[in-house]
């Protein structure tokens, strides 16, 4: 998901082909989330056409950009929670929760990097940490927080460290609102904002919102996204305890799975593991590594 991935011509890992469509496991989170979705973003449309539309003139612009400061555009808090818990609804019948001792580690690794937010980082989120039966070597969260660890993955961690690395990496999405926020840039788009925006002459911030080029449509997280979940999950580690060197470990251990499969990890489709990701990781921990000495 760091990497901008086309839609158009083939799978958002940029792979193509019928049996890599069939079997393909980077699109889990958005395969659950794609019914819910769908009906919220027809409703939402609908409402936003019939205000645009109603009666919109020059001098209701201001109006309209006090309003897009506040950015109607992005679902709501209670959105988030009811579409994620729709999707988590879908996943748990898809798949076979596991309730051994796995699981109880899983939550006990989210549990305690939740503890170590603030309650402002924490937030409104309910987070909620599932295990479920699939060799596919992957984990994702859903809006609301809902976070599931797919065996396949899980198995190959070596650590504590490493699960908090993930799992604080997957919690920071939620957090911080990144679906959200992509839904609502997509949205704008979608209802022709920029053409709106600046036929009224809008400011020039708020033109090149709204000009946004059609490739920013197909992409899931951006790369800043990515690289504020990778930094914002290193942060909760250290504030949990755990040693940030997980992370690298990570890293190290999805590059083996790579390695004896002949591809990409499901993880490494949303989650490309460049060499910029690795070494900002790198350069934050050797920060964390010169305060301690300090």
């Amino acid at each position: 998901m760091m990497n901008g991935h086309r839609l158009s011509s083939g799978c958002t890992c940029n792979a193509t082909g019928s049996v890599h469509a069939a079997s393909c496991g980077c699109h889990r989170a958005d395969e659950f989330l794609a019914a819910p979705t769908a009906a919220y973003l027809q409703s939402r449309r609908a409402f936003l056409r019939n205000a645009l539309v109603g009666g919109l003139t020059v001098a209701a612009m201001p109006l309209l950009e006090a309003q897009a400061a506040a950015d109607i555009f992005k679902p709501s808090v209670s959105d988030q929670k009811r579409l994620g818990a729709q999707a988590a609804a879908q996943v748990l019948q898809k798949y076979r929760e596991v309730r051994d001792s796995r699981a109880r580690t899983f939550r006990n690794v989210g549990g305690r990097l939740v503890d170590a937010l603030s309650s402002k980082e924490r937030g409104p989120w309910d987070y909620r940490f599932r295990v479920i039966e699939s060799k596919e070597i992957n984990a994702f969260a859903v809006p609301g927080g809902n976070m599931f660890m797919f065996t396949g993955l899980l198995e190959r961690i070596g650590s504590d460290d490493e699960l908090a690395a993930v799992t604080g990496h997957e919690m920071t999405h939620v957090r911080k609102e990144h679906w959200a926020r992509a839904v609502a840039e997509r949205t704008k788009r979608e209802l022709g904002i920029g053409l709106i925006l600046g036929l009224t002459h809008a400011n020039q911030g708020w033109r090149q919102l709204a000009g946004i080029g059609d490739t920013l449509l197909t992409l899931r997280y951006s790369r800043g996204e990515e690289d504020e979940a990778d930094a914002g999950g290193l942060a909760n580690m250290v504030e949990a305890r755990y040693d940030p060197h997980g992370m690298l470990d990570l890293f190290e251990t999805l590059q083996r799975a790579a390695g004896r499969r002949g591809e990409p990890p499901e993880f490494l489709s949303d989650h490309p593991l460049t060499s910029d990701r690795i070494r900002r990781t790198q350069e934050r921990i050797a920060r964390l590594d010169e305060d301690q000495l300090r």
